[in-house]
């Protein structure tokens, strides 16, 4: 067999850009913070003034000083690596056994896993033992990562999104179609689990509400298309929390829409407090209903339709003077067009 390789010089001339780039990274590291420490001393600045502004202390500067002028010569800094790395505690027969008790019980981690070990096997692994065969097992592609573990939120972007952050706006200066709050919520009645959203306005209190099979995002643009041609006022923006349900699709619609989508700080679900005290309104009030018999996803939405509107055109609100929703909107249109 030929072994074939590039000619010696095209390496030579690796190693020495590669050199050429070391050099040139440490002095843009290190460069800045020297000359700001000269500067200050040309100017009459003592050494502890200098170290309070530059932010490194007297001898870190004369460290700094003597690795640049080695720079100069070409010479690297000394490498930062210890002398003495610390041995495996654990050889191919602990890394086996805990790669055959982890593919037995794939949800298991190290702290069980550890107990198994001292149990009936009369090992003497430590948790943080196990911890680290388990990485080098992830490392090496012989165990997947647990179906149980906890996995990084997508997070949203503001950068190129329609979205925006939330913030702080009094409540009494939000006009009614403004901020209006949605959010979801998951319910299971008669076996069947429903994801139920809803959208609230703060100024009116009026209330919107529809069942879906799934809280996808694609559901969550129709609920919004549905809600915005029904709604008897204008809708201006809209207010929701970080779910990835408001995403993808409903980011789009709002955009689409003109609507100005408003994304909460993660862990504020008191800045929604409006639509999550309606979550807990439909479920005393329609979910823990016996008398509801619906069997499917199209009878719940009927039955859901009785109660937002008992909801809007019954139902008294305090906030409202013992208004309704729909009174109010009602009231306010009216004076608007006089």
């Amino acid at each position: 067999m030929q072994l074939k390789s590039l000619h010696k010089n095209v390496y030579k001339l690796y190693s020495y850009a590669r050199t050429q780039e070391c050099l040139d990274f440490y002095r843009h590291q290190l460069k800045d913070k020297v000359q700001s420490w000269e500067t200050l001393k040309a100017q009459g600045v003592c050494d502890k003034v200098c170290q309070k502004f530059v932010g490194m202390s007297r001898s870190t500067y004369y460290r700094y000083k003597r690795v640049l002028k080695d720079l100069d010569k070409g010479i690297l800094p000394p490498s930062k690596k210890p002398n003495s790395v610390r041995k495996r505690e654990w050889g191919e027969a602990e890394m086996q056994l805990v790669l055959q008790i982890r593919r037995d019980n794939p949800t298991y981690g190290k702290a069980k896993i550890a107990v198994i070990i001292k149990r009936d096997h009369q090992g003497n692994l430590s948790e943080s033992t196990v911890g680290r065969i388990l990485t080098y097992l992830k490392q090496k592609g012989l165990v997947q990562k647990s179906p149980s573990a906890i996995r990084q939120k997508r997070k949203r972007s503001f950068v190129k999104g329609h979205a925006r952050r939330w913030t702080f706006k009094h409540y009494k200066s939000i006009k009614m179609g403004e901020r209006v709050q949605i959010d979801h919520m998951t319910a299971t009645k008669n076996g069947i689990c429903l994801k139920h959203f809803q959208g609230w306005d703060r100024c009116s209190k009026y209330m919107d509400a529809n069942v879906y099979s799934d809280a996808k995002s694609s559901s969550a643009k129709r609920f919004l298309m549905d809600f915005v041609q029904s709604c008897p006022f204008k809708i201006t923006s809209i207010q929701v929390d970080g779910g990835s349900e408001f995403m993808a699709e409903f980011e789009e619609a709002c955009a689409k829409l003109g609507l100005d989508l408003i994304v909460l700080p993660p862990a504020k679900p008191k800045y929604n407090g409006g639509v999550e005290r309606g979550n807990r309104t439909f479920r005393e009030e329609f979910y823990a209903r016996t008398d509801i018999l619906a069997d499917s996803i199209g009878a719940f939405r009927a039955d859901l339709r009785k109660a937002v509107n008992k909801y809007n055109s019954y139902r008294p609100h305090a906030a409202l003077d013992g208004q309704t929703p729909m009174q109010y909107v009602n009231k306010t249109i009216s004076e608007a067009t006089l």
